[in-house]
């Protein structure tokens, strides 16, 4: 019987609710279990005003070496990306600092990087993943986690669900995603204490101040290329940048600039000396942008802007950047089952766009780790510079005496610097780098005072640049790349499709086994990379291998000939080197087995047995 009565869920109900619906899916023995929302988390949950499409995931669980892949990479990418669900990843749960460490590791091999956070939210942005640290659950950016994305029409939607990657040109293998490094400027960090000849005075120099930016990182890598390899960098790779792709709300102080006064005193005639102070209200001195790398496993290999800017300056600027790949179908007839290496070059650009106005621009660094950013104010830098009239009659007004249209606005609103730099480590490098962005601002403001002459009436105007007070306020943010990643293998992934079904993939399942299910081209668990030493590596954990000791299962990569593979018979057969057994399958389940060396292999049907493949570039690290 259907219920006709309907009822409303409080924003913390509904989430508990689609939580342990989850759970229910998943792990009906632990109705409260990964889903389910504990502690501050709780707090968190309860500020979201749209649970729906909400999942909380509890990183302990991953400790427990269970069979649950569902933050598989495959599903947080459809989820976010296409059904508009968002992601809050809990790490307050594991007490122990080396179990920690082994859960982000995990984090970092389905998504290559990992944070120092104890809550990561995932959430979508310009078709990509944009993640954000969060402190706990008074942390301003928890509003990121509300729903903001209408999922894709289904109309828009293909029925085809293989759709293999074929561009007219073939893009270098890659990663990208977003790190949001948003803040609110509260009250008391825009508030400077004056010296005044009335002693100290303060003022709230901001109003709605905030920094918003968002860095896209894009990780990869350049195969070398060329009749001796030096054409193209033969390096692991990781851009980040603000360009004209993305950049966020910006950095704002104000919607405006006026003046404000911080004493003033009354003088009767003949008497004289000092009348007013006033400030402006909130500009920025200065934006810096410092990027650091933890180690000397990731050097700054290049740059943009690569030189210091003078203000006023106007122009669009390309990073182009020349790659060398592997597997161009127009460079290699085999296309996916042809041998790894680099076979061609691929040029990507990026746009900047740099209107500097008042503002100079100028580069630093303190080693190869490191690179700063500082736009410093160079046109009207000081209060004198825009001073009016210095003299002016008793009668006249007594307000703040400057020109203060002549102050751009990116001085205190909306301010969004364009920049990037390329990491690049050796081919062979390992283990992990953490980089750290501080994006920060100094404010200060502009001072001046009025003085009256005695007997003569006269009001004289001062700037005062002598009290020189700046208060500086930033935003830190920080992801540790995985150099072990497969992006970072350069290969091109492919996946392995039995020809004697419709449509029937090799994919990784749980406990590192191996089944066959239905092709998906952006599935990463069904993709594979064809390395330099003819292995078949997974593209989800670069330490798993094809091995033909045993084809049920993937073991940990090694140097072992069982691991080794080659396509024979017109690139119809795959067989192991070692063995020289033929990948087979069984027709009646497609479950994977040898095929012993001998065997007809014009008979196999005869066997409940096939061995023809098909094998095509898959769409998992794609070019956005």
């Amino acid at each position: 019987m259907v219920n006709k009565y309907k009822f409303a869920l409080t924003p913390l109900a509904a989430i508990l609710f689609s939580c342990s619906v989850q759970a229910s899916q998943y792990h009906e023995a632990e109705a409260f279990s990964m889903y389910e929302p504990v502690g501050d988390a709780v707090n968190i949950v309860s500020r979201i005003n749209d649970p729906e499409g909400l999942r909380y995931i509890n990183a302990k669980y991953w400790l427990n070496d269970n069979d649950d892949l569902s933050l598989g990479f495959d599903r947080v990418d459809q989820i976010v990306k296409d059904e508009g669900g968002r992601y809050l990843i809990d790490f307050t749960e594991i007490f122990d600092y080396s179990d920690k460490i082994k859960a982000k590791k995990l984090f970092s091999r389905i998504f290559g990087i990992s944070f120092d956070a104890d809550y990561v939210a995932i959430t979508k942005y310009k078709e990509s993943l944009l993640f954000t640290e969060l402190t706990g659950s008074g942390d301003q950016n928890v509003t990121i986690l509300n729903r903001t994305y209408e999922p894709m029409a289904l109309a828009l939607m293909s029925d085809d669900p293989y759709q293999p990657l074929v561009p007219k040109q073939i893009p270098v293998p890659n990663v990208a995603f977003y790190v949001n490094a948003s803040r609110q400027i509260s009250d008391q960090d825009c508030k400077i204490e004056w010296n005044t000849f009335d002693g100290k005075e303060s003022r709230d120099m901001c109003q709605d101040a905030n920094i918003s930016l968002i860095y896209k990182v894009n990780m990869q890598r350049s195969l070398a290329f060329g009749s001796i390899g030096d054409s193209t960098p033969d390096a692991k790779l990781v851009r980040v940048a603000i360009d004209d792709s993305t950049t966020g709300g910006g950095i704002s102080l104000n919607k405006n600039l006026r003046g404000l006064y911080l004493t003033s005193h009354g003088i009767s005639w003949p008497n004289g000396g000092n009348e007013a102070e006033w400030t402006t209200t909130a500009i920025a001195r200065d934006y810096t942008f410092d990027f650091t790398a933890s180690n000397r496993k990731a050097r700054v290999l290049r740059t943009i802007p690569s030189n210091n800017l003078n203000a006023n300056y106007d122009n669009k600027e390309t990073s182009s950047f020349q790659f060398g790949i592997s597997g161009t179908l127009e460079a290699n007839k085999d296309g996916a089952k042809g041998n790894f290496g680099a076979s061609a070059v691929w040029k990507q650009e990026k746009h900047l766009t740099f209107k500097t106005f008042d503002y100079g621009v100028t580069k630093a660094n303190r080693n190869e780790q490191n690179v700063s950013f500082k736009w410093e104010r160079e046109q009207y830098p000081t209060a004198y510079s825009i001073l009016n009239n210095p003299v002016y009659g008793y009668t006249a007004p007594n307000g703040i005496p400057a020109y203060l249209n002549k102050i751009n606005p990116i001085g205190y609103a909306n301010f969004t610097p364009k920049m990037e730099v390329i990491y690049s480590a050796n081919p062979e490098e390992t283990g992990a780098t953490k980089v750290n962005i501080n994006s920060s601002v100094g404010i200060t403001g502009f001072r001046y005072y009025s003085w009256i002459r005695p007997f003569i009436s006269l009001r004289h105007f001062y700037s005062k640049d002598e009290d020189n007070q700046v208060k500086r306020v930033g935003k830190n943010v920080s992801f540790t790349i995985n150099w072990e990643h497969p992006v970072f293998t350069g290969a091109r992934p492919v996946n392995l499709q039995l020809a004697s079904f419709n449509n029937r993939c090799i994919e990784l399942n749980a406990n590192d086994t191996v089944k066959t299910r239905r092709c998906e081209s952006s599935k990463h668990s069904q993709a594979f990379i064809f390395d330099a030493d003819n292995r078949y590596v997974s593209a989800t954990d670069s330490n798993l291998c094809l091995d033909g000791m045993d084809v049920t299962k993937l073991e940990t990569c090694s140097a072992n000939l069982s691991q080794t593979w080659e396509w024979v018979s017109n690139k119809r057969f795959l067989r192991n080197k070692f063995t020289k057994e033929v990948l087979g399958y069984k027709l009646s389940n497609g479950e994977l087995t040898n095929i012993p060396v001998g065997t007809d292999m014009d008979n196999l049907k005869v066997l409940d047995l096939g061995a023809e493949y098909q094998s095509r570039y898959v769409d998992v690290f794609r070019d956005k």
